[in-house]
């Protein structure tokens, strides 16, 4: 699966936003619906939203947007409201693109949110870079992102992501994600070298 995002890294874009979820809870007045909206619901509208917009006038994206299937999704049927929330945003801003449909999809059918799946799990490690001593598992998924990230075409994908943090403010902080990845390198030296 690796080999197959090196082969079309090119062609891709990875955003993710970081978040703390303990800010919503602990926000006063903040229903768990309401955080539950935000999750679910308006990052990954943010999200599509920052992958689809700011193409040259002569480019016309059509998107279809398969998200994995499940319940929290369902309960707020983002398939639906993703796809009509950015296509109001489209027009509204005056933006080259159309969502034509958006789909559940069942875990394991699509390699796309597979590939997702795994790349957030990956990112997550690297941002929190907890040593390998911490225990075996740990240790192992260490060992297997190290190796990973001596592949020059993944470690350029990889420095390609766009990292945003949101902190409870108005507009989401990009972080370069390089960053992140410098300093598990450097804790996990010893691996990569």
């Amino acid at each position: 699966m690796m080999q197959l995002l090196g082969k079309h890294r090119k062609m891709l874009k990875f955003n993710v936003i970081n978040y703390d979820h303990s800010i919503l809870s602990n926000r006063a007045g903040t229903t768990s619906y309401i955080a539950d909206r935000v999750i679910y619901s308006k990052f990954p509208e943010r999200l599509i939203y920052g992958l689809l917009r700011r193409y040259g006038k002569n480019a016309y994206i059509d998107a279809q947007i398969c998200i994995e299937d499940a319940q929290e999704y369902r309960d707020l049927e983002l398939n639906e409201n993703l796809k009509e929330q950015l296509n109001v945003q489209s027009l509204y801003r005056g933006e080259q693109f159309i969502v034509s449909s958006s789909s559940l999809i069942p875990k394991g059918q699509e390699i796309g949110i597979e590939l997702t799946d795994l790349l957030l799990g990956f990112i997550r490690t690297i941002i929190l870079n907890e040593p390998n001593s911490k225990s075996k598992a740990l240790h192992a998924k260490n060992t297997l992102i190290v190796e990973l990230l001596k592949d020059s075409e993944f470690i350029s994908f990889m420095e390609s992501t766009r990292l945003f943090e949101w902190t409870l403010t108005r507009e989401l902080t990009e972080i370069n994600f390089t960053d992140y990845l410098q300093l598990y390198l450097s804790q996990h030296h010893d691996q990569f070298i």
